[in-house]
Parts: C-alpha cells; structure tokens; sequence
C-alpha cells in the first residue's frame, strides 16, 4: 500500500509539471517567434540606417578630428556601423520586452519595466556625451587657432587644461542622467576646477597683453596719422 502512494505520488507529481509545461509551452514558443521577428527586424533596420549614413558625409565632417574618431579607429568600427548597431540595439531591447511580456513571469516583467524607466536616462546620457565630446572639440580647435594666432604664451597648455575640464563637466552630466552619484566627485573637483579656471584667466591675461599693448600702440599710431 505504502509502495502504491509512492507511485501515486510520483504520477501525480509529473501529471502536474506536464501540465505546467503544457500551459506554459505556447507563451515559450510565442516568445522565441516574436525574438526571431526582433532580430531580422532590428538587423534589417540597422543596415538600413548604415547604407544611409554611408552616402552621407555629414557624420564624418561632424566627428573628423574628435575624440569619437580616436575611439572609433581603435575598435576598427565605423562611424556608420556603430550608429546602425545602436539602433539594430534598440529594437532588440523592444522585442526581448514584448518576449518577456509574453511569457508572463512576474518578476521578469518587474525587471524589465525597471529598465524601461531606466532606459530614457540611458539614452539621454549618451545624448549628452556623444554631442558634447563634439563640442569641445570645436571648442578647442577654436582656442587653440586664436591662442596661436596671436601667439599667447603657453597656448597648448591652456587648451589642453580647458579641454580636460569641459570633458569633466560633460562627463558629470552624463553621470547625472545615468543615476550614478557624483555629489562626491563634485565636492572634490569643484574647488579644483575653480583654481584651474582662474589660472586660465591669468595665463590668458599674460598671454595677450602684449597683444592688447600692440593693438593700443597701432591705434595710437593711426589717430596721430589722422590728426596730424
């Protein structure tokens, strides 16, 4: 009798996880179909945006020059191919959450919806970053073509130390938007950044004033020629 509830107990076991499994055998295969569709969908997609960006030039004139170009030549990736593969990205992540929708698991769906509030943070710091490592390096370019132009003391210095700050400010706020605490960071190189930047004004004060003394001196020069 013992041996028989055993026996029974074991059948009724596996009744049950086959039934489970039966239940849950749709959602399974309806999650691995609309992952296939995300994956041709996101390859196509992204190839897509890459043949465009290709016949453009618009890109390379935007990053030429920059940090971004560095980055991109020692990962042997292409401007145009990294854009077609955050994008081929971001439909992975849609379909991977309709998946896990599909499927129904509480905790996983839980996840999921954290990273989708998490996601606009994401992108937004990546925004930030992208776009302002470009800016500096207009910024620079521009500094450094008038430091030299009218030949400041120490003019490479003096951008090299402003382009080392702006890429720290813009680091911090894509931190910021990425939720990652930086109060301390800030504590820290506030005051440090400050100090940088009244030494930046004193080197260009210094820089220039023979600049200023010249430009005084041929105005001078030309109002005696004017009212001789």
């Amino acid at each position: 009798m013992a041996d028989w509830n055993i026996v029974e107990a074991i059948s009724d076991a596996l009744g049950s996880t086959w039934n489970a499994m039966v239940n849950v055998l749709p959602n399974i295969i309806g999650a691995i179909i609309v992952l296939i569709i995300g994956y041709i969908v996101g390859r196509l997609i992204g190839g897509l945006v890459q043949k465009i960006l290709e016949k453009t030039t618009l890109d390379n004139k935007m990053i030429k020059n920059t940090i971004i170009e560095r980055i991109l030549k020692t990962t042997n990736m292409s401007f145009e191919k990294l854009m077609g593969k955050i994008v081929a990205i971001f439909f992975y992540i849609i379909f991977i959450l309709a998946a896990v929708d599909i499927l129904g698991i509480q905790m996983l769906s839980n996840f999921v919806n954290q990273v989708l509030l998490y996601l606009p943070n994401l992108i937004a710091g990546i925004i930030i970053l992208v776009v302002g490592l470009i800016a500096i390096e207009w910024i620079t370019k521009f500094i450094r073509s008038t430091t030299s132009e009218y030949k400041v003391i120490s003019a490479n210095l003096v951008t090299t130390v402003i382009r080392i700050i702006l890429i720290f400010f813009v680091l911090m706020m894509a931190l910021d938007q990425w939720m990652i605490d930086t109060s301390i960071i800030y504590t820290f190189m506030q005051p440090l950044a400050w100090g940088i930047a009244a030494a930046i004004a004193v080197a260009f004060g210094w820089g220039f004033k023979d600049v200023v003394a010249d430009w005084s001196k041929s105005k001078a020069e030309e109002w005696k020629q004017t009212h001789k």
